[in-house]
């Protein structure tokens, strides 16, 4: 049965930073890696420059800057190696979801609003984290870095997401600019975007004029339910 919303046919997650507090600790686990090269980045540069990309696209950058030349086998290593730092360190601090973001996809879930993650994490961090939150997997599709050739903001994650509800949901009409996505930054609301979907910025990486390209944008998860998803999403 169509779920009684008037706009919101589903809902699209990003997951580092909008469903669980992960950003610092992708940080460390890339320290690790990076450090011993000569090559560790500050928080600040992390935050400015590299919090959009997927660990390929980290590593590329970073050695890029660096004018150090990468071979892909050595890219494959340190995307590999970073994995195995970043399970550690799950291990050693846990995780937490973002106030809110538990309440919320039980509340889509209920009323049987599709629901999927879009994520620049790999299958692999993704697993991890959902192993020690078992409250947040509740998707009817996951979509992880390891299944496009191109990360954020490259569309092309949010036109596979979108693919994958209408595959697993025949029966419902979800029209793009009715599937609301939920990002953290800049290159994902313009990836989200490029799909044709509409996106909700939240506040949890950068203040709202740095998400100005979302149809709209909130403090945090805490508090949202579908009724108020569908009141916002205001689309023609």
């Amino acid at each position: 049965m169509r779920p009684p919303m008037k706009n919101l046919d589903a809902v699209i997650f990003d997951f580092d930073g909008v469903l669980v507090d992960s950003e610092p600790t992708h940080q460390l686990a890339i320290n690790a890696v990076l450090a011993p090269l000569g090559l560790e980045l500050s928080q600040a540069e992390y935050e400015e420059h590299y919090l959009g990309f997927d660990d390929r696209g980290v590593f590329q950058h970073r050695f890029h800057v660096a004018k150090r030349h990468l071979e892909p086998a050595d890219l494959r290593k340190l995307v590999d190696d970073k994995a195995v730092a970043f399970a550690r360190l799950i291990e050693e601090r846990g995780m937490e979801p973002f106030p809110g973001a538990v309440a919320l996809l039980a509340a889509l879930k209920a009323q049987d609003v599709p629901r999927a993650l879009c994520t620049g994490a790999t299958h692999q961090d993704v697993k991890v984290i959902l192993r020690k939150v078992k409250s947040l997997d509740l998707f009817d599709a996951i979509v992880t870095t390891d299944e496009v050739a191109a990360s954020k903001p490259d569309p092309t994650c949010y036109r596979l997401a979108l693919e994958k509800l209408w595959q697993t949901h025949p029966q419902r009409n979800i029209r793009p600019r009715h599937a609301l996505a939920i990002e953290d930054s800049p290159w994902g609301i313009e990836a989200a975007k490029g799909a044709g979907l509409s996106v909700a910025g939240v506040e949890t990486s950068y203040a709202a004029p740095r998400l100005h390209q979302a149809d709209f944008t909130l403090p945090g998860l805490a508090g949202i339910t579908p009724a108020a998803l569908d009141e916002l999403l205001q689309t023609p």
